[in-house]
């Protein structure tokens, strides 16, 4: 059915989500010892991508009034 091929989407995303925000935290914390624009740049564009992620994973969930919970 369309709503379990959507939930495997939902799910993909999710997984996707939680790899960003470990990525995200790890890098955040090596910033306090590699301060390069490097750094910076690579920070800000997975940044950029968790956000792109959370606003589609927010977009499924509505469209299935599915209650779940996104920090």
């Amino acid at each position: 059915s369309m709503v379990k091929i959507k939930d495997k989407q939902l799910k993909k995303l999710l997984s996707a989500k939680d790899y960003l925000d470990r990525k995200v935290a790890e890098l955040t914390k090596d910033r306090k010892n590699d301060r390069s624009w490097d750094s910076k740049a690579t920070l800000l564009r997975l940044k950029k991508q968790k956000l792109r992620l959370k606003e589609e994973i927010s977009r499924l969930a509505d469209k299935f009034s599915q209650i779940t919970k996104i920090k």
